[in-house]
C-alpha cells in the first residue's frame, strides 16, 4: 500500500469533525392551537372554533377562544429551570397563574395552579378535586 495513500486516510480519520449544525432552542413564542385542557381531574371540551394562544418574544400573550375577540394578556418564562416555570396574567383578570411548561417537538404543556394558589405545580397533572389546569397545545406551522 502506498505509504501517502495511508498517512492520508490516517488524517481524515483522526480530523476533528466539523460542526454538527446547531439546533434551535425550543421557545414558547409563537402560534399555538389548543388541543387539550384538564381542570380538577376532568377534561374540559375545546370550545367550538378552538382556542389559539400566541405567545410574542415581548412577553405578551395573545389569546383567542372560539369566535370571542382575541384578548392580551402576558407571560414570563425562566427556561433555565427544569421544568421550565411561567407565569401567565391573563387578560381581563387579576393575579397571576403560576405554573410549569414543557416543549417536546410541536407539542407545549402547561400546568397551571388557580391565581389563588401559593405554590407552582411541580407535576404534569391535574389532579381531581384541585384548581390545577393541565393544557396541551400545538405549535401552529407557517
Amino acid at each position: 500500500m502506498n505509504a501517502a495513500f495511508v498517512f492520508g486516510v490516517v488524517l481524515a480519520l483522526g480530523a476533528p469533525e466539523k460542526d454538527a449544525p446547531k439546533k434551535e432552542a425550543l421557545t414558547i413564542v409563537g402560534e399555538w392551537d389548543g388541543e387539550k385542557a384538564v381542570r380538577g381531574g376532568k377534561e374540559r371540551p375545546v370550545p367550538d372554533g378552538g382556542i389559539k394562544v400566541t405567545f410574542m418574544a415581548d412577553g405578551k400573550m395573545l389569546f383567542k377562544e372560539g369566535n370571542k375577540d382575541e384578548e392580551t394578556g402576558s407571560y414570563k418564562v425562566d427556561a433555565k429551570k427544569n421544568p421550565g416555570e411561567i407565569d401567565i396574567s391573563p387578560p381581563k383578570e387579576d393575579g397571576t397563574l403560576k405554573g410549569i411548561f414543557k416543549i417536546e417537538g410541536d407539542t407545549l404543556t402547561i400546568c397551571l395552579a388557580d391565581k389563588d394558589a401559593a405554590e407552582r405545580p411541580t407535576k404534569f397533572e391535574s389532579p381531581e378535586g384541585t384548581n390545577v389546569m393541565l393544557v396541551t397545545l400545538k405549535r401552529i406551522k407557517k
